[in-house]
């Protein structure tokens, strides 16, 4: 943003040197990045943040000299003669999108001589590089420049049908803008089009067909405000950026709409002649009003440091354009400006205290307590899954939580209820809050598949929703950790199991067999721990794979995070090196095929074996040697003494308890 030193002077009385008014500036938080000497005149580029469009005019600025200084700020008054003729009579204006041209104003001026503008305003306008073009051009530039309201003036006589339509492209049509270049319109693209045409990018830039020139004599002057997020997809979409376009991004002042376009008319009917119809035509959607916010005292002090009274922050509030009235000692009653978007809270007015006040004034040392504010244990638990998961290679997917409500009756671990559906959805096919995290992240794994990507790893840490059975109106809400994977039962298996080890739950965890209908017969588990259920893993069946349109099944995992967070141990527990060395004795023993791994542990572990450290697995073996409907299963037994080398005898002592044991608990033998 450029602002001229001597156009500044206009709205207000100072007289600081370009220097230091850019020094004064910068301490109130308005950056200016260089001062620049232009003829008389200097020039001060500004690096204005996205939040406060305010600054992009010099009105803006000089709002902030004003404060400052102490000085009054000037706004121009506005005065011009309207004819008899009424502008309604003369043009027409539709806005078929409100919620992207949420208000439109136009007034006609006819009689317009079109010849160069003022030498004072295109020397202003050359000062901060501006190109002048004609007093018509030049002066709704001048006025964007002065309020940061942009506007758009059109050759009336070349809009058929005399009327202008805010509407969105139809597609395929395209627009020859001013600069030459032709753009071809998306229906996301809003255009001002006459009754055949489009004939400018609404925001943006206009179009050529209707720019002012020397046979101009009627011109239709357009004032709006447009909707920021639209006018930032259109010009990055187009390529196409203007000076308007970069306020319109940032949103301007409704109540500026309609000053501008009298300023512009005064001005037009001042350096053009133009004569100017009555009225104006306003298409208005906006429902603004007041903003009040309460400000108070005792809290200023806690915030900065400093002591601020009311009075003080009165006079503070009020040299910005705030309304602020004391009320009593300890509070403020606020009205934030129209022009302030960027002030919502009570905070927002203690940084504008901040600001005016005088950040080199606010000591270094204040004396404010600082509070540790604890992380919350599940917060901790989803954190280390995460930086497991990341570890392992696969990546995180964050997604929404509404789905198809076919795919969230697809998946149901938790709960027999039904999804819950909102009467409201953002969009219509996705209406149903999801049961389970795994419906998401398949539509992600399709997404990549499309993609040319057939193979994913990926895990998802967020929120089911679950139908109370009481019927209470909001659902149960479960903190979940979901892992799609095409790596094969094995590979996801160890991943969940590297989660619960993190979480220092697997030794006391189990997986035991389960049927569910979204996982295939046989691959499928169940994840326990004590009598709770934590979890479900398994390769997804070919039917569910179908729904989902997956050419190859991956496996799923699904952990409930909110159930193992209370057991869960993240702190590391470490112990010395062993000074002495371990003795290893390795069993294989023939066991029903229906025993698990974890009832062969169980039985080792109530054993009672004194010097026994680790259990580890070694293989199963099914063959000739075993008979049918039992199997082999091979592992490693490591026993140590914290004191001493143990002696066979003590080994050989231990492992005839761990064989008593596993004859008794698990029917075992000795595979011979």
């Amino acid at each position: 943003m450029k602002v001229s030193y001597e156009w500044l002077h206009d709205y207000c009385d100072f007289d600081l040197a370009p220097d230091e008014l850019a020094r004064r500036l910068n301490l109130r938080g308005v950056a200016v990045e260089r001062v620049t000497q232009v003829g008389a005149d200097f020039c001060l580029e500004l690096e204005i943040t996205a939040n406060r469009p305010d600054l992009l005019s010099h009105i803006g600025v000089a709002r902030e000299i004003a404060a400052l200084t102490g000085s009054r700020l000037r706004i121009p008054a506005v005065e011009f003669v309207e004819e008899e003729r009424e502008v309604a009579r003369l043009a027409r204006v539709e806005v078929q999108a409100p919620e992207l041209c949420p208000r439109y104003t136009a007034r006609v001026l006819s009689g317009v001589r079109v010849a160069p503008a003022p030498p004072e305003m295109r020397r202003r306008l050359e000062a901060i590089g501006l190109r002048p073009v004609n007093n018509v051009v030049d002066i709704t530039n001048y006025v964007l420049m002065e309020c940061g309201q942009p506007q758009h003036a059109f050759d009336l006589a070349r809009l058929r049908g005399a009327s202008v339509c805010i509407r969105q492209a139809a597609a395929g049509e395209t627009i020859k803008l001013i600069d030459g270049t032709e753009v071809r319109l998306a229906p996301e693209h809003l255009v001002i089009a006459d009754a055949e045409r489009p004939v400018a990018l609404a925001g943006v830039m206009g179009g050529l067909q209707t720019e002012i020139g020397e046979a101009t004599t009627t011109v239709l002057l357009e004032s709006a405000k447009f909707n920021p997020v639209n006018i930032r997809r259109t010009a990055r979409g187009t390529g196409k950026t203007s000076d308007s376009s970069y306020r319109f991004e940032r949103g301007v002042d409704t109540r500026t709409v309609e000053w501008a376009s009298r300023r512009a008319a005064a001005l037009m009917q001042q350096h053009a002649g133009a004569r100017v119809a009555a009225g104006v035509i306003d298409v208005n959607f906006t429902r603004e009003g007041p903003r009040p916010v309460r400000l108070r005292i005792p809290r200023v002090e806690r915030v900065l440091g400093v002591k601020v009274g009311a009075s003080e922050a009165v006079r503070l509030l009020e040299g910005i354009g705030f309304g602020a009235e004391a009320q009593g000692d300890d509070a403020v009653a606020v009205t934030v400006p129209s022009f302030r978007p960027d002030v919502a809270q009570e905070i927002d007015v203690i940084e504008e205290i901040a600001r005016c006040y005088g950040y080199d004034r606010v000591p270094d040392a204040t004396g404010l307590l600082v509070c540790d504010v604890p992380i919350a244990k599940a917060d901790r638990v989803a954190a280390a899954a995460r930086e497991t998961l990341v570890r392992l290679g696969y990546s995180e997917a964050v997604t929404t939580s509404f789905l198809p409500e076919k795919h969230a009756r697809t998946f149901s671990p938790w709960t027999v209820g039904e999804p819950l559906c909102v009467r409201n959805p953002l969009r219509s096919d996705e209406a149903a809050l999801r049961r389970s995290l795994l419906p998401s992240l398949l539509q992600v794994a399709r997404v990549n598949q499309d993609r040319g990507v057939g193979a994913v790893r990926l895990f998802e840490v967020n929120r089911v929703y679950l139908r109370r059975p009481d019927g209470q109106l909001l659902p149960e809400e479960r903190r979940c950790l979901a892992v799609v994977a095409h790596e094969g039962f094995l590979g996801v298996k160890g991943a969940t199991e590297a989660v619960l080890e993190r979480f220092g739950l697997l030794r006391n965890a189990s997986l035991e067999p389960v049927a569910h209908e979204f996982l295939a017969p046989g691959a499928a588990g169940l994840w326990r721990l004590g009598a709770g259920v934590a979890g479900y893993i398994g390769e997804l069946s070919e039917a569910t794979a179908a729904a989902f349109e997956l050419r190859q099944a991956p496996c799923v995992a699904e952990l409930d995070l909110d159930f193992l967070t209370p057991s869960a141990v993240l702190e590391p527990r470490h112990r010395g090196l062993p000074r002495f060395p371990a003795i290893e004795r390795d069993l294989a023993i023939v066991v029903s095929e229906a025993t698990a791994w974890r009832d062969i542990v169980r039985a080792v572990e109530s054993a009672g074996a004194q010097y026994l450290e680790e259990i580890r697995f070694g293989e199963v073996y099914r063959g000739k040697q075993v008979e049918s409907g039992r199997k082999s299963v091979f592992f490693r037994l490591t026993y140590r003494a914290p004191d001493r080398t143990l002696t066979n005898d003590e080994v050989n002592a231990n492992q005839e308890q761990v064989i008593a044991a596993l004859a008794a608990r698990a029917g075992a033998t000795l595979r011979t």
